[in-house]
């Protein structure tokens, strides 16, 4: 199984569903596997990535969740975040994050570093990643994504200031721990 120290890490052949997701202990060393729907329900710590893209002049881009998303619908997000499925490797959850989210192929991801946080729906071990786009486009899958923008630190704050009921809890989290222009992004 992937090792929050080992982000490339993944086993061969896990076997197991992409709706199972480990449980891990405070150390971000697996215990067991569940489906994500008890693991979220029971609040039981679990592993995470959060993924920030850069356009070429710095700004981050922040999704605003599809109306038909179960959890935070039409808020906006950070650029793209998921639970790691049992057996994946970190980087491989976050370049399927960015597929799945933004039709975004792969590019380069650099592993920032790794967090832990409490959220409403269960303790997680986030492991940050940030890529620069360069001259790679993508096109939000409507599914996931309604809408999306590139915001400076500014602009950033200011929706913060004066739109914090419109974002999401990993959003505020990420602004409220300056993980978004920190100097290691």
């Amino acid at each position: 199984m992937p090792d929050i120290a080992n982000p490339k890490y993944v086993s061969e052949d896990s076997g197991i569903s992409d709706s199972h997701i480990e449980v891990i202990d405070a150390a971000g060393k697996p215990l067991a596997v569940m489906p994500s729907a008890v693991v979220h329900e029971q609040k039981l710590s679990s592993k995470s990535v959060f993924v920030f893209i850069y356009s070429k002049s710095g700004k981050v881009y922040l999704q605003r969740r599809s109306e038909q998303k179960s959890l935070a619908p039409g808020h906006w997000d950070i650029s793209a975040a998921t639970h790691v499925i049992a057996g994946e490797a970190l980087e491989g959850a976050a370049v399927r994050v960015l597929q799945k989210e933004l039709n975004l192929e792969p590019i380069p991801l650099i592993h920032v570093g790794s967090k832990q946080a409490v959220f409403p729906d269960g303790p997680l071990w986030i492991s940050l990643y940030a890529g620069q786009l360069g001259n790679t486009t993508f096109s939000p899958n409507p599914k996931e994504v309604q809408d999306g923008m590139f915001v400076d630190e500014d602009e950033l704050l200011s929706l913060y200031t004066h739109f914090r009921s419109d974002l999401t809890p990993v959003l505020m989290w990420a602004i409220q721990h300056k993980v978004i222009f920190s100097r290691n992004t």
